[in-house]
């Protein structure tokens, strides 16, 4: 008797504490495994679906971005031990071809291109959403949400408009100095994205001014007479940021904004870094207006620049060669040998061969990547609209030239090179 009173209350206590647990994932139902679903948006998710039939033909769609617009897809096959592993497997069809982890991203299509050239996927967005689907027999089995920022969470992100100043100023989230960049957009003007350098460089300790200088209000409306002394008032106001050390300030410039990048360091002692993406060995006219015939000047007077081929001769083509031994820092290039919009990777040699000429000083290197054209910069954003956006100003369809893939790689494999030659020579900067 004793014993059938014991039990009752037992059972109850039984049924309670499997009410009272939380449900658990079924472990035999296929699902993602994503380390992280909160990353920027160059660092690599390694995407892998497990709990699948074996020899599974499973398609992966990915939607996200700004507006949901973009997306792309890929279609595997599982191992023996159910997974799909993007790391290691190339798909049997989609929207990319060979073994890429991030293939998904780079080769995401937006359904709609009207505006297009404005940005990358990531856009001006601090925080884009994007869903991972798995589907097998037309049915969706597993999904996984990733967020991806532009910029870190912490880092401040404030508008400067003074001085005569148009940009933004990003700061670590930690006290002390900090080495520091000034971004620079290129003829497309205004303020560099945070999708792009500005957000990337903040996100890894550095404070970054990324500057208009015209394209944006209070400034010229094109890339045309522009003063090199708005530059130096940005050295001025950016060493005077109390998280800022004066001793360790380098530029990043791209196309055009390469060009200005080599151009500063020549005239600022105070710049101990340059970075310039799709360079220029020389000083060109302005743009985008074919009236426009001088983009920059010193003292109210303009800087040589090369004349068109039609006037061109070897006196004129040296004087307006850009002088980059004089530059007081480590030098980095980088470029496509398959530009279209200008010769990047021959101008790049030309500075290679000028800096070995004059016995530089300092540290300079140059990637130079096949398949990849115009259209470097920050990783794991598409590279699908090489050659069909407007450019911003002229509204011309842009030939940036490479092929999606060849750009995706070399998007990847010099932003790390970039990283590393940045931390090495301004970070540790002695």
């Amino acid at each position: 008797m004793n014993e059938s009173v014991l039990l009752v209350p037992l059972a109850a206590l039984a049924l309670g504490a499997a009410i009272a647990r939380p449900p658990q994932r079924d472990s035999t139902r296929a699902a993602f495994e994503l380390p992280h679903d909160d990353v920027l948006i160059d660092e690599r998710i390694p995407i892998v679906v497990s709990h699948l039939p074996r020899g599974a033909s499973v398609t992966i769609r990915l939607r996200g971005g700004q507006g949901a617009q973009w997306s792309s897809n890929a279609t595997f096959t599982a191992d023996d031990g159910g997974r799909i592993e993007l790391s290691r497997m190339a798909p049997v069809k989609g929207s990319y071809q060979e073994v890429d982890p991030m293939g998904l991203f780079w080769s995401a299509e937006r359904k709609s291109t009207s505006g297009s050239g404005a940005a990358d996927e990531g856009g001006d967005d601090s925080l884009n959403l994007w869903t991972l689907t798995a589907e097998t027999g037309g049915e969706a089995v597993a999904t996984a949400t990733v967020r991806r920022r532009a910029v870190a969470a912490g880092v401040r992100v404030m508008p400067v408009r003074e001085r005569g100043l148009v940009g933004a100023f990003y700061e670590p989230p930690d006290g002390g100095r900090h080495p520091a960049f000034i971004v620079l957009s290129g003829s497309g003007g205004g303020v560099p994205a945070p999708a792009n350098h500005a957000g990337g460089l903040a996100s890894r300790g550095y404070a970054v001014l990324a500057l208009a200088y015209f394209g944006a209000g209070g400034l010229p409306r094109t890339l045309s007479n522009i003063p090199l002394e708005y530059f130096g008032g940005a050295l001025r106001w950016l060493a005077a940021q109390p998280s800022v050390d004066p001793a360790r300030i380098g530029v990043l410039g791209g196309s055009r904004g390469g060009e200005l990048a080599l151009l500063l360091g020549t005239v600022y002692p105070a710049i101990r870094l340059v970075v310039a993406y799709m360079p220029s060995n020389a000083v060109w006219r302005g743009c985008c207006d074919p009236t426009t015939q001088v983009a920059w000047t010193v003292g109210g007077r303009p800087l040589a620049a090369m004349p068109p081929p039609a006037f061109r001769d070897p006196v004129a083509a040296a004087q307006a060669e850009i002088q980059v031994e004089r530059i007081h820092g480590a030098v980095l290039l980088i470029s496509g040998r398959d530009d279209g919009v200008w010769p990047s990777s021959e101008m790049a040699e030309k500075i290679v061969a000028r800096l070995r000429r004059n016995g530089f000083a300092y540290a300079y290197s140059s990637l130079t990547y096949d398949h990849a054209g115009h259209g470097i910069t920050r990783p794991y954003t598409s590279t699908m609209e090489l050659n069909s956006r407007r450019h911003p100003l002229s509204g011309r369809i842009m030939q940036m030239g490479g092929t999606p893939a060849g750009t995706a790689k070399a998007r990847e494999d010099s932003w790390s090179q970039m990283l590393a030659f940045v931390n090495r020579h301004l970070r540790d900067l002695q």
